[in-house]
């Protein structure tokens, strides 16, 4: 004698198997979320010294869910979302901020739009380099408007990845 299953049963059996998938913490992606300090390796374009200005500031917290990347990052306090690319190793993020006060060129500067672009592409669970782009956009001061274009290496908790031999 075949027991018939009721839709309700399947269904909720189908739910506890999804949430049992989702609730694991595996990540398909090598690298690790968390804190990361961003040092460059060389500079593509610094229209106004913008570096220098957010040397201190190049730094980022790592989140990672599903292939959705989420990144807050130190220069201006702003977010960035993106999401990995399909061959899994490498990443693209964005963001902006509007309407921010901030010093560019040794003026006090209103500036209607902040953007940040970001690539980035794992070299280790705590390593990724890429090539990262600030853009400081003002409408009123044509000399408050810049860009800065580097690229980078980002490394957690100082943990270089080890060359291999």
């Amino acid at each position: 004698m075949v027991r018939a299953v009721s839709t309700l049963r399947r269904f909720v059996l189908a739910l506890l198997v999804c949430s049992a998938l989702t609730q694991t913490g595996c990540l398909p992606f090598a690298q690790r979320e968390g804190e990361y300090n961003i040092t460059p390796t060389e500079v593509l374009r610094d229209d106004c010294e913008l570096l220098k200005e957010t040397q201190a500031d190049l730094h980022l917290a790592l989140q990672i869910t599903g292939r959705v990347v989420r990144i807050d990052f130190g220069v201006q306090n702003m977010q960035l979302i993106g999401f990995f690319l399909e061959e899994g190793e490498s990443f693209t993020a964005d963001g902006s901020v509007a309407n921010v006060s901030t010093n560019t060129n040794g003026l006090e500067c209103l500036l209607d739009d902040v953007s940040v672009h970001m690539e980035g592409t794992t070299q280790c669970a705590t390593q990724f380099d890429g090539v990262l782009r600030v853009i400081y956009q003002s409408n009123r001061l044509e000399r408050c408007s810049c860009e800065l274009w580097i690229r980078y290496q980002a490394v957690q908790d100082d943990k270089r990845c080890v060359p291999e031999s």
